[in-house]
């Protein structure tokens, strides 16, 4: 309810898939080189995506994810995680709380040494290729998670 069906529909819907997107995409997810757009990396493609995007804010709790992950050997050892949202840098935000979260989420993934696990996305705007990036996540037989 409230998705809109053109941008949003299953992975398995092959004839309606943005291909276009593929190579930023593929970019996005493991490109070996941290920018303004993600940093970390997956070193092992053939793991399947735990995946989730929302605002960097304590409510959305992504930092809570990825400590949950993070203190999981097992589970990082069988999948990598992404995250996409708010920025790297905490002084391109004007709200303390997303601020105080991105430095969370660094000290987390110091402290985790998740390099090579984790991949953080910084937030995306364009609706079809962020729906087109849900179903490449299921394409690794991954999961989105909220």
């Amino acid at each position: 309810p409230g998705a809109d069906q053109s941008v949003y529909f299953p992975y398995t819907g092959k004839d309606k898939r943005l291909a276009q997107f593929h190579p930023a995409i593929e970019e996005l997810l493991y490109g070996k080189v941290d920018n303004n757009e993600h940093i970390g990396s997956l070193s092992d493609r053939r793991k399947p995506i735990i995946f989730s995007m929302a605002r960097l804010d304590v409510v959305k709790n992504l930092t809570g994810l990825v400590g949950w992950y993070g203190k999981n050997k097992r589970l990082r050892s069988l999948v990598n995680l992404v995250v996409v949202g708010g920025f790297f840098d905490p002084s391109k935000s004007k709200d303390r709380e997303e601020m105080a979260e991105i430095k969370k989420m660094h000290a987390l993934i110091e402290k985790y040494q998740l390099k090579g696990q984790f991949r953080w996305i910084a937030a995306q705007t364009d609706r079809y290729r962020n729906g087109e990036l849900y179903r490449c996540i299921a394409d690794t037989k991954g999961a989105f998670v909220q």
